[in-house]
């Protein structure tokens, strides 16, 4: 099954990444993954992606700053965004929802086969506002 959507995932934690590329990967997304903030930044400016799903915990740039700065630009200010964490902190929730994330979930809370529902539920609201 394709269905020619296109995901960024930013996250360090490399065997979670990799389940995640393969779990979305099998829903029939393209997906490209980043292991930093830097290259998450990068990845996201030069692809063309239906959603990101951003850790805040990243090597080399936090998961806020790459959001702020996504935000920020035209190619990605319009890109929806889900953050992904195990940082308890409601405070990081309150300024992710400043940037207009979609969802901020608990790696801990959550299983794969509910992001997957999550990313689904996104990816049609975005669909169908384009026919609005």
């Amino acid at each position: 099954m394709v269905n020619h959507k296109r995901l960024l995932v930013v996250e360090d934690d490399y065997i979670l990444a990799h389940m995640y590329k393969e779990r979305f990967g099998a829903e029939g997304y393209e997906v490209v993954s980043a292991d930093n903030g830097e290259d998450g930044i990068d990845e996201a400016l030069a692809g063309n992606f239906d959603l990101v799903i951003l850790d805040l915990m990243l090597p080399k740039r936090g998961g806020l700053s790459v959001l702020q700065i996504l935000r920020s630009r035209p190619e990605t200010e319009k890109i929806p965004v889900i953050i992904i964490t195990n940082h308890p902190d409601d405070r990081y929730r309150e300024i992710a929802e400043k940037y207009g994330i979609e969802d901020f979930v608990f790696k801990a809370e959550i299983m794969p086969k509910d992001v997957i529902d999550r990313i689904n539920k996104i990816i049609k609201k975005y669909d169908a506002s384009a026919f609005e």
